[in-house]
């Protein structure tokens, strides 16, 4: 039987361990954290809490969830399909989501990546702290392919 209560899964970020605000978004675009799937699970919703007010004269920040079907490698990675946020001028205390890609789902050995796909520019500021909420789906471990036991 499946969860009807969503949860959040872990984020591992890259960048800013130091820093509780979150991933600071003015800074170059790249790849700022990613959420292992450690469960077979459906997508329910992605966000990020905004803990700094956005901003930027003529770019504003813009946050990706790229699915990776192999956690780890780039190869058939998507691109903004699990979620895109366009943060444009949001202020501090807001919760940006994106539910795009509610309902897909998620199998372990696959990965989430959280990007930051455009800097802002001119004026540039803003954090957040990005979430991945999932609906857990029961399996067995011999049903799923990716899942190894140690000998």
């Amino acid at each position: 039987m499946r969860s009807a209560e969503p949860m959040s899964l872990p984020l591992h970020l890259a960048v800013d361990y130091n820093d509780l605000l979150g991933i600071d978004l003015d800074q170059s675009a790249a790849d700022m954290g990613s959420f292992v799937i450690p469960f077979r699970c459906e997508v329910f919703q992605a966000g990020m809490m905004v803990t700094e007010t956005c901003a930027g004269a003529t770019y504003t920040p813009v946050v990706k969830f790229d699915l990776r079907p192999t956690a780890g490698s780039d190869t058939s990675r998507g691109d903004g399909d699990i979620a895109e946020l366009k943060l444009l001028t949001t202020a501090a205390g807001k919760v940006m989501i994106d539910e795009v890609a509610k309902g897909d789902i998620l199998e372990p050995g696959e990965e989430v990546v959280v990007e930051l796909a455009t800097q802002p520019v001119g004026g540039a500021a803003g954090h957040g702290i990005p979430f991945l909420l999932v609906k857990y789906i029961p399996e067995i471990p011999d049903n799923l392919s990716d899942i190894v036991e140690t000998t």
